[in-house]
């Protein structure tokens, strides 16, 4: 395994078209805590997300001024629920998040849903199966990976405070 697949992930950059907009988006309907924002023409925004950081970009402009429109591919991001996926997203469509379905995807890899912020990137909801369920070993590695970065994440914030 190489070093830097040993590090957790510190922070997912996306690019906007608009700025405000995103903003407005990430803080009043997603919920996040904005913890700097950085003014001028190439400013950035970046928000906690609890284990890593959200830095929101302005998209550069490319051919002649136009911005591109198609978010891209890489672009998106993945929260991990715990339980009760159901709460996580009614949450989300009562502050205005438009889901990309109404009903969860259910399937062996647990539940999910999805939905895209004002530039498209996407953003997905994923809730694994129960550890008691015969599924859970489909995704058991990846739940263990995550317990393994909040551990490793707690573990730093305890020597922090001392």
């Amino acid at each position: 395994m190489s070093l830097i697949g040993q590090l957790p992930l510190a922070a997912v950059w996306m690019y906007c078209k608009n700025m405000n907009e995103s903003k407005r988006f990430y803080r009043d309907i997603v919920g996040l805590k904005l913890i700097d924002e950085n003014d001028g023409e190439n400013g950035s925004i970046h928000f906690d997300l609890g284990n890593i950081r959200l830095s929101l970009l302005p998209k550069a402009d490319v051919k002649g001024g136009k911005s591109d429109p198609k978010p891209i591919a890489s672009d998106h991001l993945l929260f991990l629920v715990e339980s009760s996926i159901e709460a996580v997203q009614s949450d989300l469509v009562k502050r205005g998040a438009k889901m990309r379905t109404k009903k969860l995807v259910e399937d062996s890899l647990g539940k999910t849903s999805s939905f895209s912020d004002p530039d498209g990137h996407l953003i997905y909801l994923w809730q694994p199966p129960k550890r008691e369920s015969k599924n859970f070993k489909g995704v058991e590695n990846l739940v263990k990976h995550y317990e393994s970065v909040s551990r490793a994440l707690a573990d730093l914030r305890e020597v922090d405070d001392e």
